[in-house]
Parts: C-alpha cells; sequence; structure tokens
C-alpha cells in the first residue's frame, strides 16, 4: 500500500510543509538566527511565544534547541505542556544553579 505523504501548513509562514522536511522559512531563519544574547527580552518572549504556540515546522532536535536558547536553560519536555508558564519563567532573570539549590 502505497503511503500517502500528508502536507500540514505552519501557522507563522502560512505555507505547506511536508512531516520530514519541515517549513523551508522556519529551517532558513533557524540557520542564520540571531543570536539571544543581542535580543532584546521582549523581542525573546516575542519569538518564544511564536514558537510555543505555533504547530511545530521544524525537526525536534532543533525546535529544542531554539527554545531553549531562548528561556536561557536547558527544558524538560513537560514544561512544554503549560506555555503561559514556561514564558513566565523565561522573564525572570537568569540565575547560575548550584546543586545546593535542589
Amino acid at each position: 500500500m502505497a503511503r500517502i505523504a500528508r502536507a500540514l501548513e505552519c501557522d507563522i509562514h502560512l505555507v505547506p510543509f511536508h512531516d520530514e522536511r519541515g517549513c523551508g522559512y522556519c529551517l532558513r531563519f533557524l540557520r542564520e538566527a540571531p543570536d539571544v544574547r543581542d535580543l532584546s527580552t521582549s523581542a525573546r518572549m516575542e519569538e518564544l511565544e511564536r514558537w510555543l504556540l505555533a504547530n511545530r515546522s521544524v525537526p525536534e532536535e532543533l525546535f529544542y534547541s531554539r527554545i531553549e536558547a531562548l528561556v536561557g536553560r536547558r527544558i524538560s519536555p513537560h514544561e512544554l505542556d503549560d506555555p503561559d508558564l514556561l514564558i513566565q519563567r523565561a522573564q525572570r532573570p537568569g540565575r547560575p544553579y548550584d546543586w545546593d539549590d535542589w
């Protein structure tokens, strides 16, 4: 039985893409993405919100890598269940954690 390729649409760029490849525009953005250290807090939060609220349009490893860069720390997959809380936590000033904090 032939496999039917399912096309999805990128919520950000409003173009169709295929599951295995992802949105070409999103992939190009991630290849040339600005360093998050050069972004203002509001620009970081806007981009973070866009990635979290749109249908996933890039491979998982690229998605997680950019989200973690925007948040400023590694994230757990369960944190994606509550995008509002993740955005709120990402706005807090960063702080280096010690093992003593646990």
